[in-house]
């Protein structure tokens, strides 16, 4: 923050040259901090937010961390080869700034936007009791029918 930055993107480089996919374990992770420079130690096994990285690649971007909004940003990108082979950000600065550009403006609609952009575009919102598709967690849609979601709504 002192350097005004807002954003730190996560960059995860196979050195050995094996996909992570071809890892029998592979995790990355990350402990939120009280304040920068609290001396909190590390330590693994307190972890809680780690994600399992499977990428069919040696090089990927899972999250980017915005340390004003104080938000994990889900980038999940994994990139087929190096854009300029430089493990740092400056050597990759063209390619880490259009990505993070475009993952840190990125306007998603929620499920509720989502829906109701739906319901107004192929009829009439109805009462419970008398809607085809009830979009709740107990309704004919609920918000764990991803496939669902993907492949009708999106």
């Amino acid at each position: 923050m002192r350097y005004g930055g807002r954003y730190v993107a996560t960059a995860l480089n196979s050195f050995s040259g094996q996909p992570y996919c071809d890892l029998p374990e592979c995790y990355a992770g990350w402990m939120l901090r009280r304040e920068p420079q609290s001396g909190e130690v590390f330590e693994p096994q307190t972890v809680q937010q780690k994600i399992d990285v499977a990428a069919n690649t040696r090089i990927c971007i899972p999250v980017i961390l915005d340390l004003v909004g104080r938000q994990v940003i889900w980038a999940d990108l994994a990139l087929r080869r190096h854009p300029r082979w430089f493990n740092n950000v400056e050597g990759n600065q063209k390619g880490m700034l259009l990505m993070g550009q475009a993952l840190t403006t990125l306007v998603k609609p929620d499920l509720y936007e989502l829906f109701t952009l739906h319901a107004a575009a192929r009829g009439t919102p109805a009462p419970r009791g008398a809607a085809k598709a009830v979009f709740a967690p107990d309704g004919t849609v609920t918000p764990f029918d991803i496939g669902v979601i993907l492949a009708e709504y999106l």
